[in-house]
C-alpha cells in the first residue's frame, strides 16, 4: 500500500526490513506529541493499546496483510491528521494558544 509506504518514508526514512510496524507508530506518537500537534489533537495517545500484539511486532512488509486492515487503517488515519497538523504554518494566535495549552496542562510559559 503506497500510503504506508508513504507513512514510513515521512517518519522514519528509509527503514530497513526488518523495521517492525511499532517503530513506525512510535514514531508518529511522537510527532503526535509535539506541541504543534498536541494542542489541537490527542487521539493518537491510546493508539498503540488499540493495535494488536502480532500487528506491532509484524515487519513495515507485513503491512498489506488482509488480517491486519483494521489496524493499518487505524494508523493510517491517526498519521493523516498528525502530519496534517505538523506540517502547517502556524499564526502568531495559535502560537500562543500553544503556550496557553501547554500551561493548562501544567507547563509553565518558559518550558
Amino acid at each position: 500500500m503506497k500510503k504506508f509506504e508513504s507513512l514510513v518514508a515521512q517518519l522514519l526514512g528509509d527503514a530497513s526490513p526488518d523495521t517492525t510496524i511499532e517503530e513506525v507508530v512510535d514514531a508518529l506518537v511522537a510527532l503526535g506529541n509535539t506541541d504543534k500537534v498536541f494542542a489541537w489533537h490527542d487521539d493518537h495517545l491510546g493508539l498503540k493499546v488499540d493495535l494488536s500484539d502480532e500487528f506491532l511486532k509484524s515487519p513495515v512488509s507485513d503491512f498489506g496483510k488482509q488480517k491486519f486492515k483494521s489496524d493499518l487503517k487505524a494508523v493510517l488515519d491517526e498519521a493523516k491528521e498528525i502530519i496534517r497538523l505538523s506540517k502547517r504554518e502556524l499564526s502568531e494566535d495559535e502560537i500562543e494558544e500553544i503556550k496557553e495549552d501547554k500551561f493548562s496542562r501544567g507547563e509553565g510559559h518558559d518550558d
